[in-house]
C-alpha cells in the first residue's frame, strides 16, 4: 500500500458525457499514478462485497451514476458504507457543480489528500407509490418532466455534453412560452399556498436539468429543502434566465425559494420527475422529507 494514498473503489461509467472521458484502466492508472490504491468494479457491482479496507468509493460518471450508487448505499448495512468521492463524467455534472468539485478530474481527485468530507441529504417522497421513493437532485411538476419525455425522443449521442444542455434550453425555452399554467396546493410549515404554476421544483442541490441554477444558496447538507415556484405570471422571469443561459452570459434566476424540512403538495397535472426518473401521477397528495446528512461526500469544504 502507498504510504499516504487511499484504498479507491473506482466505480466507472464509461457512457457518461462525452467519448473522451478514455477508459477504465487509464482512470485506473491515473489514480494510482497520483498516490493512491485503485480497484475498478462495474456499475452493478458498486457496492456488492465491499473490501473492509475501502477508504472511498470513488464514482466515474454523471448524475445517473451517483444517484443509483447512493441509493444502493442507502440499503446496506452501516458496517458497508463509504465515504463517496465524484470524478464528473456527465452531461450537467449537477452533483458536482453544487458541491463545488472541480470537473477536471485530476483535480478533483486532489481532494482526496485531505479528505474533507459533507454531509449529504436525501429527500423521502411518501404517497406517490406504495413504498417510499427517494431523490437527491430534486422532484417537481410542471414543465420540466415534459422536457424530459421531449429530450428523450431527440438523438444526442453525437452532440459534445455542452451543444446536448443547449439542445435542452432550447426546447426548454420553447415548452416554458406555451406551457398551460396548472394549480399546485402546497403546505409548509402550517402555511398554505395555492398557486397557478408553470414549474414546480423541490431542489436538494442548487441545480438541475442543462444546468439551471435556480437555487444558488441551496446546502444539500442542511436538512432542508429550496422550494422553487414559477407562477404563470413569472413565466417572462423563466424566459429571460434561458436566454441569459443561451447568450453565455451571467444570468441569476430571480425568484427566490420557500425553505423547509418537510412539504406537502398536490399538483392538478398528471406528470412528475424524481430526479431524473419521469413518474405518472394522478393528483394524490405527496408528503416529502429531507433526511438530513445521510450520505458523505469528498469535498474541498467543510
Amino acid at each position: 500500500m502507498k504510504e499516504h494514498g487511499k484504498n479507491i473503489r473506482l466505480v466507472h461509467n464509461p457512457a457518461a458525457g462525452d467519448d473522451s472521458n478514455g477508459d477504465k484502466d487509464e482512470l485506473c492508472q491515473l489514480i494510482e499514478d497520483l498516490g493512491h490504491n485503485c480497484i475498478v468494479v462495474t456499475k452493478k457491482d458498486a457496492v456488492k462485497k465491499i473490501d473492509p479496507q475501502t477508504d472511498i468509493i470513488a464514482l466515474a460518471g454523471g448524475d445517473g451514476t451517483i444517484r443509483m450508487v447512493i441509493m444502493a448505499l442507502l440499503e446496506k448495512k452501516l458496517r458497508f458504507k463509504r465515504p463517496i468521492a465524484i470524478l464528473p463524467q456527465g452531461t450537467a455534472n449537477n452533483i458536482a457543480i453544487s458541491l463545488g468539485i472541480p470537473l477536471n478530474i485530476e483535480k478533483a481527485i486532489d481532494l482526496w489528500k485531505n479528505c474533507q468530507l459533507k454531509k449529504f441529504d436525501v429527500g423521502m417522497v411518501m404517497g406517490l407509490e406504495r413504498k417510499p421513493l427517494y431523490f437527491i437532485e430534486s422532484i417537481g411538476f410542471g414543465v420540466f418532466p415534459l422536457l424530459m419525455k421531449k429530450m428523450d425522443k431527440k438523438n444526442t449521442e453525437e452532440l459534445s455534453a455542452e451543444d446536448e444542455i443547449k439542445t435542452a434550453l432550447r426546447q426548454l425555452r420553447k415548452l416554458v412560452e406555451t406551457f398551460r399554467a396548472t394549480t399546485l396546493r402546497l403546505t409548509v410549515a402550517g402555511n398554505n399556498y395555492e398557486k397557478d404554476c408553470i414549474l414546480v421544483e423541490i431542489m436538494n442541490i442548487s441545480s438541475m436539468g442543462p444546468r439551471l441554477v435556480l437555487a444558488a444558496d441551496a446546502d444539500p447538507g442542511d436538512g432542508q429543502f429550496d422550494i422553487i415556484i414559477v407562477t404563470v405570471d413569472q413565466r417572462q422571469e423563466l424566459i429571460s434566465y434561458i436566454d441569459g443561459l443561451l447568450n453565455g452570459t451571467n444570468v441569476e434566476f430571480k425568484i427566490k425559494p420557500i425553505r423547509a424540512s418537510r412539504l406537502a403538495m398536490e399538483w392538478e397535472g398528471n406528470e412528475i420527475h424524481i430526479d431524473d426518473e419521469h413518474k405518472s401521477y394522478f393528483g394524490q397528495q405527496l408528503k416529502l422529507t429531507s433526511l438530513e446528512g445521510i450520505v458523505e461526500i469528498v469535498t474541498g469544504n467543510k
